[in-house]
């Protein structure tokens, strides 16, 4: 897909003419913004004039608080006073660039600078409202939330998880969508915004739900990918797990032949301490418990989202390839029927009325 025509077309005529699949939302649309011409109409230039005479008082009050966040920050402040302080210098530039029709065009269009405050606001704003909403609504209706963990402990996450395929990272998956397990035979790419300054470590967890245990005749969960010590901050969304510590090496999807479509969930935990605190190298099976795993290295949720898949022959190859299994077989046995012989041919059953 050609990301910058379908963007347009997207912008213009929806998502079925720009070619975008229903389980994916488009990241970016028209890139491109034309300023209405001055001189045209009397009240807009007027209006002009007054959000940029505000934009200006802004900008030097947040110059102004920013300079007062460094000295406080050199002279060994508390904490408190320090996170204040970046409140107010925060909330400032926000105020500077929040009538500025550039970048609420931008917004508006999926075009964010998250290294300016009021793009990351805008961002959050943005996520808080709908899809925020259907991730919840579909955390539970699919009851991922609380298969996984207690809803209680993940409450409202606070950053916003993004999953994408190999290859196409304009296309984000939407929470709950149904892929192919062929399309993500490579591992997922990871966007965590973050809606706070400093950067902080994290640990990825992506999870199957529903791996059978055939000898229960139920289903527990499988651990696919674990990777400890990612750093993320609103400079740093994308997740580089050459920068991280590798636990769990990723395995792709792979639903066996019988079972229902699988449940895969993402999680981004923050690490103790704030997200200070770097976890050691430790084995991790891939039958643990996610619960328990929490619990043992002191993580809190940030962020999460899921998607499901179903067998297809190219799970088959999955087994082979990379897993080095014989392909399993969940699907319901034949019926013995008695009126069929060894050889494959009906047996004449006569009965008397």
């Amino acid at each position: 897909m050609n990301a910058a025509r379908s963007a347009l077309t997207l912008a213009r005529f929806g998502r079925k003419a720009a070619g975008v699949p229903p389980q994916f939302r488009l990241l970016r649309q028209q890139s491109t913004y034309a300023r209405p011409a001055a001189g045209v109409n009397p009240a807009y230039d007027e209006s002009v004039k007054l959000i940029d005479a505000y934009a200006t008082k802004k900008r030097a009050e947040a110059e102004l608080a920013a300079k007062e966040l460094a000295q406080a920050e050199g002279s060994g402040a508390s904490c408190e006073h320090v996170s204040a302080l970046k409140k107010k210098w925060f909330d400032l530039a926000v105020e500077a660039d929040i009538n500025d029709s550039e970048v609420l065009w931008n917004a508006k269009n999926g075009l964010f600078d998250l290294t300016r405050p009021v793009y990351l606001h805008l961002k959050e704003q943005a996520w808080r409202g709908r899809p925020l909403e259907i991730l919840m609504q579909r955390l539970l209706q699919m009851y991922v939330l609380p298969d996984l963990l207690d809803p209680r402990d993940v409450g409202t996450p606070e950053a916003q998880l993004n999953l994408t395929l190999s290859g196409s990272p304009d296309l984000i998956l939407e929470p709950g969508s149904i892929i192919s397990p062929s399309d993500a035979r490579e591992q997922l790419e990871i966007e965590l915004v973050k809606f706070h300054e400093d950067s902080r470590l994290h640990t990825l967890v992506m999870v199957d739900l529903d791996e059978p245990l055939e000898a229960q005749q139920t289903f527990r969960e499988q651990f696919h990918w674990v990777v400890a010590n990612l750093p993320f901050s609103k400079s740093q969304s994308k997740a580089n797990t050459a920068d991280g510590l590798v636990l769990l090496p990723y395995i792709p999807p792979h639903p066996a032949r019988g079972t229902p479509a699988h449940r895969y969930a993402v999680v981004l935990f923050e690490q103790g301490e704030g997200g200070l605190k770097r976890l050691e190298a430790t084995n991790v099976s891939r039958d643990s418990v996610l619960r328990n795993f929490v619990a043992q290295h002191g993580l809190r949720p940030a962020g999460i989202s899921f998607f499901r898949a179903s067998w297809t022959e190219a799970v088959d190859d999955i087994y082979r390839d990379v897993l080095k299994q014989t392909p399993p077989n969940y699907g319901v046995p034949p019926t013995l029927r008695s009126d069929i012989g060894p050889d494959g041919r009906k047996i004449n059953v006569y009965k008397n009325y």
